[in-house]
This record gives structure tokens, sequence and C-alpha cells, in this order.
């Protein structure tokens, strides 16, 4: 018997500000640029990399003690240009953070975009988002080969494991913020920007029949059909992604979609009989029609409990940068 599907959302912001100052021309054609110190200061809220309290309603965390964001220069045909990286030391806990660091940008640029967390540089000239673990306990990453005059970066999210009950440490680096930078307030000498969190967080609290406490969790998966029955692909997967933020999200419409969705348990089930677990996913199609409906099946003991059909009973749009929570009872196979 099919059943309603109750998600609460919260949404995702983070306002950045900074300042800055600028730089001198060269004689030949390319003009020499040269970095200008700058500060900026980033309050949080929302499900990003830090450290995490679920407040039951949403996702609430905190700057950790050092942290990294990037600010990347595009030109008018939206190429990278300049990646430059913002650094803060601080004390662990805290929701706002300076960061300091050299604006490479110039005095004029097209665009600039600011993106948490930093990239790093790796093979050469190419950059990539920090490793994430995936289920096998290898290093993925959701953005990689970006490159000065580049478009796009390649990307790819595969399912992740999580450690313990109730416990967000396999989010770090999972989830990422990016936003456009005013360029008139570079051109002002200061450093505005707005970010909004790309990855959606599903926390799925699971009942588990009294003869399965204590065994082994594998993995819940979800898998999503439109009201005639049909899979249809809500989660992006392996895709390229545009770089520039203000026309097409980084991690946007246009990715592979996939119909099936999962999170990978390295724990038992609690003696309570309910785990809960947090799976970051990037949303491809947010749109969900009334008569839809997502399956739930748990791989618990190798044995396989559900499915288990949640229905939604109105229209509504998953959204980038919110957590949603689907309540799901397993009974006996």
């Amino acid at each position: 018997m099919k059943k309603t599907l109750l998600f609460v959302a919260t949404a995702v912001a983070a306002l950045v500000s900074c300042e800055k100052n600028q730089e001198p021309a060269n004689e030949n054609t390319a003009p020499e640029v040269k970095g200008v110190p700058m500060t900026l200061t980033a309050n949080i809220g929302g499900a990003t990399k830090t450290s995490y309290t679920d407040d039951g309603s949403g996702l609430k965390e905190t700057w950790n003690a050092e942290e990294k964001i990037s600010v990347i220069t595009l030109d008018g045909e939206c190429k990278m240009l300049a990646i430059d990286t913002f650094e803060s030391t601080g004390s662990a806990g805290r929701t706002s953070a300076s960061f300091t660091g050299t604006f490479t940008g110039g005095a004029t640029p097209a665009k600039v975009i600011a993106i948490y967390p930093a990239l790093k540089e790796y093979a050469g000239p190419k950059y990539r988002i920090p490793a994430y673990k995936n289920y096998n306990g290898y290093s993925q990453y959701i953005l990689y080969n970006g490159e000065i005059g580049g478009l796009y970066f390649d990307s790819t999210v595969q399912s992740v494991r999580q450690a313990s009950d109730n416990d967000f440490a396999h989010l770090t680096n999972f989830c990422i913020m990016s936003g456009a930078v005013d360029v008139d307030d570079i051109k002002n000498n200061t450093l505005t920007a707005s970010l909004n969190n790309l990855m959606t967080i599903i926390k799925i609290v699971a009942t588990f029949p009294d003869s399965f406490k204590g065994t082994p969790l594998t993995q819940i998966y979800i898998n999503c059909y439109n009201n005639s029955a049909e899979s249809i692909g809500i989660f992006a997967t392996n895709s390229w992604e545009s770089v520039d933020q203000v026309y097409s999200p980084i991690c946007g419409a246009g990715a592979a979609g996939s119909s099936t969705g999962s999170i990978y348990s390295g724990f038992n089930v609690p003696d309570s009989g309910v785990a809960t677990l947090y799976m970051p996913v990037i949303i491809k199609s947010g749109n969900i029609s009334s008569g839809d409906y997502w399956t739930f099946t748990a791989n618990v003991n190798d044995k396989y409990l559900g499915p288990v059909t949640k229905t939604f009973t109105k229209d509504i749009t998953i959204q980038r940068g919110k957590m949603y929570t689907a309540n799901v009872t397993f009974t006996e196979p």
C-alpha cells in the first residue's frame, strides 16, 4: 500500500564579503597580472562542508579551524582566467570566518565566481574539488579536469559510505557552495558574493524489524518513478558542468540522469531499530508531480527489505541546497 512521502526542507545560503585593490598593465598586448591582497569575510548556513549539527529541520554547520575558498575570474566567454585561494584560520565552531588571499583577476574582470571548498591544483594545470571517499573507500572528485582557459569541469557522483548512525563526517568535501561575485563592487575596491549550495541532502530515518537490530546495515536504495510507473532521472551522475555560475550552475541541468540513488552504511542497525542516514546528491531535475513515487529498499544482514513505496500527494520542486527527510518503515521479508 502506498504511503505519503513527507519531506521537511531547510534553505541553504551564505553571504560573503571582502575588500580589494588592483593591478598594473604591461607594455605589450597581454597585461601582466599582479595580485592584490584582500580579506574575505564569510558567514555560512545550511549543509556544506565543516562541522554539522542536525537541529531536527535541517543541518546547521560551523567553520572548521582551518578553511579555504577559491575565487575564479572568467573572461567574456566564461573561460577561466585565474583561480585564487583564500585561507582562514580561527576557532573551530565559528559561524563567521575572515579569509585572506591575493586576487589576480584584474581591475575590470568580466565575471568572477567563488567556490567552497577550495579547488586544488593537480596534474599540471588542472584543478579539482578535494576528494571524498566513495562506498569502497576510494577517493572520488565531484569536480575535476578544470583548467585555466577552460569552460568546464568534468564531474562524477558516486555513493558514499556513512561510518556510524546519525553521523555527518562523510559529507565533508561533498557539498559545494558557489556564487557570482558582484563585478561592480570589485571596481569599487570591494568584493561581495552570495553563495548557494549546489548539493541536496536526503535524510533517511529508517525503522527496522526487531529481528534485524544489531545486524549489519549495508545499503539503502532510492528508485524514482513517475505516476505512469516509468523510471525518472532525478539524480545527476557523470557529466560535464559549465564553470559559469551566473548562467549555468556548476552542478546544473544537463547532467546525466539516474533514477537510482543510494547511501552505503558501515554500521549495524542500532538497538533502537531506527537508523538515520544522510545521502548527499546532485539533483538533475527536482520537479515532482502528484502521483510520482519513490521506493526504498534496504540491504540488511545480506537480506533485502522492501521496497517501501512513498507517493507524492502534490506537485513539489526538490531544490539544491536543501535537506529533505524521508521516514521509512521496513517490515519482515
